[in-house]
């Protein structure tokens, strides 16, 4: 399959010229924030990369929390008091872009994650191997979503992040960036942006643009409709393309 992302300068926070990754972990029983927080560890690539925040309740962690506080928030859904749930939704209304993980023993309160857009649902009895690749998945997803190009909307440059790209087209020998909050231009060719591509989140609608898979709604026919109403249409010779990556990307977020 020819789906790709594209890999670009990270604005991730910098404490000591290294990135930082901050993770929030929310259950009422200790062993598991121990748990969590070793097997985090463990996928780090060089020391230090996580810093790590616990609490006991929902509320504690309501109020400590503030937008752009913590990249990941990992939190169990049955707690005393405010659920894991409840809480996700106080923080869901501050910050917009957290990504936050369920974790809980028991797969029936899986469907309420979709109510606050999580971006995991982990059993904490399940086989370590699919426990091990969903906190991987998670960090990977950080990651991805922290790399930006650099556009410009007519007056001045901005840091575009990834994540809020809806597609790209070929404009007048520059490339247009369709965003969440407007367009952008930048210079170079599909071509060029394609030399960093890998992994599953943008992919040809045809010659001269590329759509971002995690922005999609819904597909009808050779129509991809956009998670803003906008609707763009594939070529025969992509589609059939578009439509698995799309699926697999919508899987993947949940298994």
């Amino acid at each position: 399959m020819r789906c790709f992302v594209i890999f670009l300068n990270s604005n991730t926070a910098v404490s000591g010229g290294i990135f930082d990754l901050n993770i929030a972990i929310c259950d009422d029983e200790e062993k598991f924030i121990t748990k969590i927080k070793e097997d985090l560890i463990s996928l780090q690539s060089y020391e230090g990369e996580f810093t790590f925040s616990e609490f006991r309740t929902g509320r504690e962690l309501i109020l400590d929390f503030t937008e752009g506080k913590y990249a990941v928030i990992i939190l169990d859904i049955q707690m005393k008091g405010l659920n894991g749930v409840e809480t996700a939704k106080f923080l869901r209304d501050i910050d917009e872009k957290v990504i936050i993980i369920f974790l809980t023993s028991y797969e029936k309160f899986a469907c309420q994650g979709y109510e606050v857009r999580a971006f995991r649902y982990i059993l904490k009895n399940q086989p370590r191997s699919i426990y091990m690749k969903q906190l991987g998945d998670t960090i990977h997803e950080y990651y991805r979503n922290t790399r930006y190009l650099i556009a410009s909307d007519g007056s001045k440059e901005e840091k575009i992040p990834t994540d809020d790209i809806l597609y790209i087209e070929v404009f007048s020998h520059k490339l247009l960036l369709h965003t969440k909050s407007g367009d952008y231009f930048t210079k170079g060719t599909l071509s060029e942006i394609e030399v960093h591509l890998a992994d599953l989140l943008f992919a040809r609608l045809d010659k001269s643009s590329i759509v971002n898979i995690t922005n999609i709604d819904y597909i009808r026919k050779n129509e991809i409709i956009l998670i803003n109403g906008d609707t763009l249409f594939a070529s025969r010779n992509h589609i059939k393309n578009i439509k698995q990556c799309f699926m697999d990307h919508s899987r993947s977020r949940w298994s």
